[in-house]
């Protein structure tokens, strides 16, 4: 009577840990085929972020070009005596001080 007792419980144990390994098999089907769909993201993002990418992108669907003429426009240097200011550190202390912060 023991003796079939003790089998009946190994017997429970290894119906249960068969039933735990095929949980656990399907958990690691589950992470690597998560595991790929995350790898297929990232390319599809790395190719989506790729500067010749965003070009072609740029040109085809919002008709952007390169600039076929290209002119500079030079601005005079204006010196900091020429300014006119409040204060010898300028606009920025009186920014700072509307913050409660005091400029050195």
């Amino acid at each position: 009577m023991f003796f079939l007792g003790l089998l009946t419980v190994l017997g429970g144990f290894r119906s249960y840990s068969f039933r735990l390994e095929h949980l656990l098999g399907e958990i690691n089907r589950e992470i690597e085929a998560y595991s790929q769909e995350e790898m297929e993201l990232w390319q599809v993002f790395s190719s989506l972020t790729s500067p010749i990418k965003v070009y072609s992108y740029c040109k085809d669907k919002l008709g952007m070009d390169t600039p076929k003429h290209v002119e500079v426009v030079r601005v005079r240097e204006v010196r900091a005596a020429a300014m006119p200011s409040s204060s010898p550190k300028g606009w920025r202390s009186g920014v700072m001080s509307f913050f409660g912060f005091t400029m050195n």
